[in-house]
Formats: C-alpha cells, sequence, structure tokens
C-alpha cells in the first residue's frame, strides 16, 4: 500500500481488508463489516474524524486570510 508507506494514511493500525487487499466475500459481508467496526484500525478511525474538526481549521478560511 504505497499511502501508508509514504506516510499519507496516519492510521497506525491498518487493516488491510478494507484499506489495501480489497473485500470480495459479500455473502459474509455483514459479519466482516461487524468484525471491522470492532477492530483497532476501525476505532482510530473513528476517533480522528470525532477530534478532527476540533483541531483543525477550515481549508477555505486557511486560504482566504493566506491570501489577506
Amino acid at each position: 500500500m504505497a499511502a501508508k508507506k509514504l506516510g499519507k494514511i496516519g492510521n497506525t493500525k491498518v487493516d488491510g481488508s478494507f484499506i489495501s487487499d480489497g473485500f470480495s466475500k459479500w455473502k459474509a459481508g455483514t459479519e466482516k463489516f461487524r468484525k471491522h467496526e470492532k477492530s483497532e484500525c476501525h476505532k482510530e478511525a473513528v476517533e480522528r474524524l470525532v477530534t478532527l474538526p476540533a483541531t483543525t481549521r477550515d481549508v477555505g478560511e486557511m486560504l482566504s486570510a493566506g491570501h489577506a
């Protein structure tokens, strides 16, 4: 996975099934999604989603401020 090697994915607990390897066993999809929801990879991603807006500024605002 090139993005992980280049440091573009900051998640420290990468789950290959949903990020790099792909998923093809759709009959077991519900079970796999439930398992993934409990994984450290998913928990870390959700935590980042919740905390990111509080720690970053809007890109448009940053560009406008830089332009001014």
